[in-house]
């Protein structure tokens, strides 16, 4: 029989501090080109980072990414000068003695370092994401289970579709244009939460136009609508 108090050993007794970084224009390092670490860079390279690769081997689409100049190759073996000036480190290699290598190298130095599979060589652990424009939600099991992280997100993935980067994005614009143009922001706050509780969603997910003009009309005021607010592409 298991202990009450068994759950509190080993690794699973790390709790980690949920935020979100703003890496726009900081130096980042990743090391390994296969399937993990192009998925590092992808990730990074959308968040408007600095992206520094170090890789025996490249992908082709790392290639194509070195090719374009959108990420600095610094070549095939890593070197601790690779660590200068950098914010964070993704480590993907297959190679456990040169992960743990730069695992304390980088913890040295203060450099925050995620070594992919293996959390205990982690400053910092990837939750699984679900990205819908401005609307991130992030899963984790702090290290313990990756695939029922992947589970859960599948299911929010299905309850969070597209419409919510369309509303995200819609939502930014009003809250632009009401403060522009209206008194007080205690009065805003209703009309955002009558937007939020309204079926503008509904009608965005259904690709409703029209509907989704009444909706604004009526909660905001003639002359709101998807067009005049900017908001071009199809539902």
């Amino acid at each position: 029989m298991i202990g009450k108090n068994a759950y509190r050993q080993g690794a699973a007794a790390v709790k980690y501090l949920p935020i979100f970084l703003d890496l726009k224009d900081r130096p980042c390092l990743v090391v390994g080109g296969g399937e993990v670490g192009r998925r590092k860079v992808e990730k990074l390279l959308a968040c408007q980072a600095q992206v520094r690769l170090v890789s025996r081997e490249l992908t082709s689409a790392l290639e194509e990414l070195r090719s374009a100049g959108r990420v600095a190759y610094l070549g095939p073996a890593f070197e601790e000068r690779h660590l200068d000036g950098i914010h964070l480190v993704f480590v993907c290699t297959n190679d456990a003695e040169l992960n743990r290598r730069i695992s304390l190298e980088a913890r040295r130095r203060g450099i925050e370092v995620n070594v992919a599979d293996q959390p205990e060589l982690c400053s910092f652990i990837v939750p699984a994401v679900v990205d819908r424009g401005d609307l991130i939600v992030s899963v984790s099991t702090s290290g313990a289970s990756p695939a029922l992280s992947a589970r859960i997100r599948a299911r929010l993935e299905k309850e969070f579709g597209p419409e919510y980067a369309l509303f995200l994005k819609l939502m930014r614009r009003i809250r632009e244009q009401v403060r522009a143009g209206r008194g007080a922001s205690e009065s805003h706050r209703e009309l955002y939460y009558r937007l939020v509780d309204s079926d503008l969603l509904a009608a965005l997910a259904a690709g409703d136009r029209d509907r989704a003009d009444g909706i604004l009309a009526r909660i905001l005021g003639p002359g709101y609508t998807l067009g005049g607010l900017g908001l071009e592409e199809r539902p």
